[in-house]
């Protein structure tokens, strides 16, 4: 499982107070898509679940395209300062880490999404600064680049995620389109591709993998972005959606712009006029009221819960000592903490000992675990140990448990329909693959497994249509491997 990780700083207009004790209480408020944990009172974590509701419906009303419902759950954990964020966060602190304090760090684990925050910042008014920046950047990227067959273009992507990303919510209006003043800096003193250029850059592309010239191609992304959005006729909007549709459709970026812009060249040198410009317009949209976040549910974390969670992002974070440490703690306050079991099962995994992680999703699962993760993890394991009729059983409880606790993550679907069809059930497995794929279409995987289903229901052409498309879809040599094995057996089959 890949994890990321994204951190920025952001120090001017900061206004910093306070400081933290790691024995504060901890609260949980869960809004509609997002739960946030944090020690700077019950006040703080709604105004920070709020405050990500509103991000979200602000992406989902200007990009109706965009996928916000993600594939696993989004904590956002809220310090109430620097001393806690520390705790949470301690490579960033040590000696040799540079000056690097975040206000704020996206990471993604197996389970989850975290985005540990500074619940004591505020971005000044003078300054249009968002504090939390990298995690507007992270959440924004993820709803507009998941569960797409096609990624959209890096261009198209990251100047639409800049964008959003210095986005500030008011008590009664979203602040959209700010200036960023580091891409602002980079493009007036700097070199730039010709867009025609830009159009073509991709993720192995040097341009895109240096460090020297990555910030100029974000900057240069955020400044073409902003001038489709703010910088031409009233439909300029809709021209934006219009793009993103064909390049999600597969049209080449270069074809598309042509078709919704006309020529690349005029383009270039309409963006560079309203570049030269010294300020840029942004929008100010209305939200829906703060007082509604008084509706979102909320309870004080146990100890062991607390103690659990923080471990869960240390796994994320690679910090195998504080989190063997917390999960000490979790189970000094209850020993038979589901939550310190499924972290110490991640954790295992990660250090790539699965008869221990095994034993310990096992000993989760049987502490009724709420984790999805956890019932999934433990019945791949369990696949691997034999295909027998009580196996098989065991594995499709575990799964369907999975599910119930999310069913928005696509490999649980896939596995439900593998399991389902080794028991000799092709019709019944339909459903979940078909769901796997629409949750998660640019995946081999789950694309090979409604393949095998519709084999095995004699629906022979689909079939081979779905092989091809995840040999297409394929991004390693293994993934290529298998794809191509799958579509050779198909070959091999005598026809109806």
């Amino acid at each position: 499982m890949r994890h990321r990780i994204v951190v920025l700083l952001l120090t001017l207009g900061m206004w910093v107070s306070g400081t933290a004790a790691d024995d504060d209480p901890w609260i949980e408020v869960k809004s509609p898509h997002f739960t946030v944990v944090s020690n700077a009172g019950e006040g703080r974590a709604r105004n920070m679940a709020w405050q990500f509701e509103q991000i979200r419906s602000a992406i989902l009303a200007g990009w109706p395209w965009a996928r916000a419902q993600l594939d696993r759950p989004v904590v956002v954990v809220a310090a109430k300062d620097e001393s806690s964020m520390k705790l949470l966060l301690p490579q960033y602190w040590e000696k040799g880490s540079g000056s690097t304090r975040p206000a704020s760090v996206f990471v993604t684990a197996s389970d989850r999404y975290y985005i540990p925050v500074r619940a004591d910042v505020r971005a000044e008014d003078k300054l249009g600064v968002n504090p939390y920046f990298a995690s507007y950047w992270s959440y924004s990227a993820l709803a507009l680049n998941t569960a797409f067959e096609r990624p959209l273009p890096l261009w198209f992507r990251n100047g639409l995620v800049e964008v959003l990303s210095n986005s500030i919510v008011r008590d009664d209006e979203l602040q959209f389109g700010l200036a960023i003043p580091w891409h602002l800096q980079r493009l007036q003193q700097e070199g730039r591709l010709r867009l025609a250029e830009l159009l073509t850059v991709e993720a192995s592309s040097p341009y895109y993998t240096s460090s020297a010239t990555r910030p100029r191609f974000d900057a240069q992304c955020w400044g073409v972005m902003h001038y489709l959005l703010f910088g031409r006729p009233d439909d300029r909007a809709d021209r934006v959606n219009q793009l993103a549709k064909l390049l999600l459709d597969g049209k080449s970026s270069a074809g598309a712009v042509q078709e919704v812009f006309g020529s690349i060249d005029a383009l270039e040198e309409a963006y560079l006029q309203y570049q030269r410009r010294p300020i840029y317009q942004y929008a100010r949209l209305k939200v829906e009221t703060n007082a509604s976040s008084r509706n979102f549910p909320s309870r004080s974390l146990s100890p062991s819960d607390s103690f659990a969670l923080r471990a869960g992002l240390h796994v994320a974070m690679g910090r195998a000592v504080e989190a063997r440490a917390l999960i000490v703690e979790a189970r000094k306050n209850a020993a038979e903490s589901p939550g310190s079991y499924d972290v110490e099962a991640m954790l295992l995994d990660r250090e790539r000992k699965p008869d221990e992680a095994r034993a310990a999703y096992a000993k989760a699962a049987e502490l009724k675990s709420e984790s999805f993760y956890t019932h999934y993890r433990l019945a791949t394991f369990m696949r691997r140990s034999g295909a027998d009729a009580e196996t098989r059983r065991d594995i499709e409880r575990l799964v369907r448990r999975s599910i119930a606790l999310n069913d928005l993550y696509a490999d649980s679907q896939a596995l439900l329909a593998d399991t389902i069809v080794q028991g000799g059930q092709p019709a019944d497995a339909l459903d979940p693959a078909t769901q796997a794929v629409r949750l998660d279409p640019g995946d081999t995987g789950v694309r090979m497994t409604l393949a095998r289903v519709l084999w095995r229901l004699s629906r022979r052409d689909e079939a081979k249509g779905h092989a091809r498309a995840a040999l297409s879809l394929a991004r390693t040599d293994e993934q290529r491997s298998q794809a191509q094995e799958l579509i050779d057996f198909f070959a091999r089959m005598p026809a109806n």
